[in-house]
């Protein structure tokens, strides 16, 4: 396995995680007839935790590939 794999199988699972708990949430407080102006207030910070997410992966991603081309320029 490369290096590529275990950072990207945590994403895809950490956003996966978030989404259900986001639908769930929603779900529930529509059921208990908070409004729509709150409700997407309050699953705003899930929708943040996925962009962040999403954004330390690209970032681990180009560090894993400039790696690589520093090993290869060793030899």
């Amino acid at each position: 396995m490369n290096k590529r794999f275990a950072p990207t199988l945590i994403v895809i699972l950490g956003i996966v995680f978030l989404a259900v708990q986001t639908g769930v949430i929603l779900f529930a407080l529509r059921l208990e007839g908070l409004g729509w102006f709150w409700t997407g207030l309050i699953m705003l910070v899930p929708l943040l935790l996925m962009i962040a997410f999403v954004s330390v992966y690209l970032e681990r991603m180009n560090e894993i590939e400039d790696e690589e081309k520093d090993n290869l320029d060793k030899y």
